[in-house]
């Protein structure tokens, strides 16, 4: 890993790596395992940045896990029979 001469806050993206610094672990949070999937290439940095931006439109950014929160919405909103045409998409 790479050290900068500054400080980011957990949460926060660093602006020299572009890297998002996680959250430290607490005592209390839960079990956790990488769950991934592959992206093409030429579309990884946004996807990456339209997750972002959904999850700051949720109030969820700056949460622990808030990717898996986000892809929770949104299957869960599938599920419960959402359609691209009814949610604007």
């Amino acid at each position: 890993m790479t050290e900068h001469e500054h400080v980011v806050a957990p949460g926060d993206t660093c602006p020299v790596c572009t890297r998002r610094v996680p959250f430290p672990k607490k005592a209390d949070s839960p079990l956790s395992k990488v769950f991934a999937y592959r992206v093409p290439i030429d579309d990884a940095e946004t996807h990456g940045e339209i997750l972002d931006a959904a999850a700051t439109e949720l109030g969820i950014f700056s949460e622990p896990h808030h990717r898996f929160k986000l892809a929770l919405y949104g299957a869960t909103l599938i599920l419960q029979g959402a359609r691209l045409e009814e949610t604007g998409g």
